[in-house]
C-alpha cells in the first residue's frame, strides 16, 4: 500500500489568526504555522512541475489514463439509461461528461501527433463542437414549438369552456322560465 502524502489543514486560532496545521503521513500534527508565513514560503519556492515547464521539459502524454476515463464514463452513461421518453430527450450529465471527455481526449491526443494529424484532429474537434451547437439549436427550437402549441391548446380550451358556460346559462334561463310558466298554469287566479 502506498504511503499517504503529508497534508496541511487550514485552522483558526482563538484570536482568529489563520493557521496551517501540517500533518505527517500518519495524520498526526507535525507543525503549526501561521498561514501568512507558510503562504509566503510557498510563493518563494517553485514546484518541480513549474521548474520543468520553465526549462521547456514536456511530460509524456498519458494516453492510457485518458482512454480508461472515457471507458469508465461510457460505462456509467450506459448504466444510467433514462426510464422514460421525456428523460431521454434531455441530455443527461453522464452524456455531457462523455462528450467532454471525448473532446478532451481528442485535444490531448492532438498535442502528441505530427502537424498534419494535429490539423485533422482540430477539424474533428470543431466538427464535434458544431454538431453539438446544431443539436442545441434544434432542442431550443423544439422547446419553443412545444410552448406555442401548449399556449394554443390552453387558449382553445378557455374558449370552449366559456362557450359551454354560456350555453349552460342560456339553458338555465329557459328552464327557469318554463318552471315559472308551469307554476303559473297550476296556480289559477294569479295573473301576470
Amino acid at each position: 500500500m502506498a504511503a499517504k502524502k503529508a497534508r496541511r489543514t487550514v485552522l483558526r486560532s482563538s484570536k482568529g489568526t489563520k493557521l496551517y496545521a501540517v500533518r505527517d503521513k500518519t495524520g498526526k500534527f507535525k507543525d503549526i504555522q501561521t498561514y501568512k508565513r507558510a503562504h509566503g514560503q510557498d510563493i518563494k519556492r517553485k514546484s518541480k512541475a513549474e521548474l520543468d515547464k520553465a526549462a521547456g521539459i514536456k511530460k509524456p502524454a498519458k494516453k492510457k489514463a485518458a482512454k480508461k476515463k472515457v471507458v469508465r464514463l461510457v460505462k456509467k452513461s450506459v448504466a444510467k439509461r433514462p426510464a422514460t421518453k421525456k428523460a431521454a430527450k434531455k441530455k443527461s450529465p453522464a452524456r455531457k461528461a462523455v462528450a467532454r471527455a471525448a473532446r478532451s481526449f481528442v485535444s490531448t491526443a492532438a498535442r502528441s501527433v505530427p502537424p498534419k494529424a494535429r490539423t485533422a484532429a482540430k477539424k474533428a474537434s470543431k466538427t464535434i463542437s458544431k454538431a453539438v451547437a446544431v443539436a442545441k439549436k434544434k432542442a431550443v427550437k423544439t422547446v419553443k414549438q412545444a410552448e406555442t402549441m401548449a399556449a394554443q391548446v390552453s387558449g382553445s380550451a378557455e374558449k370552449a369552456a366559456t362557450l359551454v358556460v354560456d350555453q349552460a346559462k342560456e339553458i338555465a334561463g329557459k328552464v327557469s322560465d318554463t318552471v315559472q310558466n308551469a307554476v303559473g298554469n297550476l296556480l289559477p287566479g294569479q295573473a301576470k
